[in-house]
């Protein structure tokens, strides 16, 4: 099969009580995570040892480490941990506080309600065979949404959820799904065995046959099993052993508002667009520590689903919205609705809320963006969450055509020029616009408002190429300015999201954003956030 359609989790250990103790095993084997751990063979083995001593698993070990490294495939779904460029396992915050014995059973669960396709595990290179990228869910939520239905009795058998739940891609699904079970418990005997066959030929590609269902059903109703197990951790459902997994009537209407809070406050995570790294840091914030949304959090007074999804699209074009004064909400809210409406909105997005996020909606929009003009808008608006003063397109001071699309201000007296580059394969930062950069844009804005242009730079839609012409740029504008020091930098949209995103979630203030920035302009590229965080 070229890629999954069908729900999938590493299972070495199917009971998520057992967690702390597989953490536990993997700090000892490791060293305190000072050993490498990958392709290094030994340590998969010494953990597989480790495991075994505290007897959460067999004491037989693998001739290769691969146990070893199924139960790490584990721990990195959960956003335990990762791997670093170095092959070293670093904790994220949800793995710290779980060894250390803080919130255990409210951070476990946590990492059970907000596990997702696509996550940072699932998108590694060595995870094969890749989903279907129309997968879009969160598999244990939309689980305890299911079963939470009256229509449904408050039930979900294993049978059920492997044919029908776990073919489900989408959190929109939850109708289409309801239906086709209601339909197959409707039906005859024979009539279930052709649904559930025409499932299997459609979601396993196996060939039509009596065997059919019972090959599905074979390879994937252990992830069912799974699933069933981690939700009754949760304790929102319950897991009948080897019958259903339900929810008590009584219960519904709580079960619902707990998951209700989840969804505001725990939105699909888009951080795997940025950086596979920042994903798993993020997605691997404790309970005490994961910033939710303003905006999100506290949704403006209105009862309409259809309005609140208009909010969120106005509010797409900022990064940080709940950031910004009430004034400036106001401005941006009242291009699309009523002034009175618009002050509402804006007041009730501000209100009693001490978290702060990433704007999920502005991940997706800025690194989809087909809109040359809507590119670099958003690209300034990043840099204005960095603390800088921006202005969009501004006029050369001698008036020649050259324009440059970005002008950042700060400081006493300085500025620098950026140039977004929305080339959906590659940016070549070539000889020629190497010149253009050093002859045109630098000397024709320096004395802009009377600064000095201080360094330039070019945010790039996808990949780049021609690092090496940022010296040349230095050392070009030099003849033409020799009394001043002028630095360049290159990256990606997605490096410049991620910066932000770690800006964000560091709390640092505008000052300590901006001055991070300017810190790493050095003649570099960055197609990374990591390794611009390592600078």
């Amino acid at each position: 099969m070229s890629e999954r359609l069908v729900w999938f989790i590493t299972r070495p250990e199917r009971d998520p009580n057992f967690h702390p103790e597989a953490l536990q095993a993997l700090q000892s084997a490791t060293e305190n995570f000072q050993v490498v751990w990958a392709r290094n063979r030994e340590v998969h083995k010494r953990y597989e040892e480790e495991l075994g001593k505290i007897g959460i698993k067999r004491m037989n070990v693998s001739h290769d480490g691969s146990g070893g490294r199924t139960w790490v495939a584990m721990l990195k779904t959960f956003a335990y941990c990762y791997v670093n460029d170095e092959g070293l396992i670093v904790l994220t915050k949800v793995g710290e506080e779980i060894l250390k014995g803080n919130n255990v059973r409210e951070n476990i669960t946590k990492q059970i309600l907000t596990l997702q396709y696509p996550n940072a595990y699932f998108l590694e290179a060595g995870f094969r065979p890749k989903f279907s990228q129309g997968f879009r869910i969160r598999p244990a939520r939309f689980l305890i949404k299911l079963t939470n239905q009256e229509r449904l009795n408050y039930y979900l058998t294993k049978e059920e959820i492997t044919f029908f739940v776990m073919t489900a891609q989408k959190d929109s699904q939850l109708n289409e799904i309801t239906d086709k079970i209601i339909e197959f418990r409707s039906c005859s005997p024979e009539l279930q065995n052709e649904m559930k066959k025409e499932i299997a030929i459609n979601f396993d590609h196996r060939e039509r046959s009596d065997k059919a269902a019972r090959d599905f059903y074979g390879a994937h109703s252990d992830v069912a099993h799974t699933f069933m197990m981690i939700t009754d951790y949760t304790n929102l459902v319950e897991y009948v052993r080897g019958s259903v997994l339900r929810i008590a009537p009584e219960s519904s209407i709580e079960v619902n508002e707990q998951i209700e809070q989840l969804d505001l406050r725990y939105p699909f995570n888009t951080r795997y667009l940025i950086s596979l790294q920042r994903m798993a840091e993020n997605n691997g914030l404790d309970v005490t520590s994961y910033k939710a949304s303003k905006y999100r959090e506290k949704r403006p007074a209105t009862n309409s689903e259809k309005f609140n999804r208009k909010i969120e699209r106005i509010l797409e074009k900022h990064p940080e919205p709940h950031a910004m004064k009430e004034f400036e909400l106001i401005d941006i809210l009242s291009s699309e609705i009523p002034p009175r409406m618009a002050s509402k909105v804006a007041a009730s997005i501000l209100e009693e809320v001490t978290y702060s996020g990433l704007n999920e909606d502005f991940v997706e929009a800025y690194l989809d963006e087909t809109n040359d003009y809507e590119f670099e808008n958003k690209t300034g608006e990043i840099f204005k969450s960095l603390g800088f003063e921006v202005e969009m397109r501004p006029k050369p001071i001698n008036e020649v055509q050259t324009e440059i699309e970005i002008l950042l201000k700060y400081g006493e007296g300085y500025c620098g020029i950026i140039d977004a580059k929305n080339y959906k394969k590659k940016f070549p930062l070539s000889a020629n616009l190497a010149s253009h950069m050093a002859s045109e844009y630098i000397p024709n804005y320096n004395g802009y408002d009377a600064r000095k242009v201080k360094f330039f730079g070019y945010v790039t839609a996808s990949e780049f190429s021609g690092e090496k012409n940022l010296q040349k740029i230095s050392d070009l504008s030099k003849r033409v300015l020799p009394e001043q020091e002028v630095n360049g930098i290159m990256l990606t949209a997605k490096t410049l999201l991620g910066f932000l995103d770690y800006c964000i979630e560091k709390e640092m203030s505008l000052e300590e954003r901006r001055k991070l920035f300017v810190s790493s302009v050095d003649n570099k590229a960055f197609a990374s956030i990591d390794r611009l965080l390592k600078k």
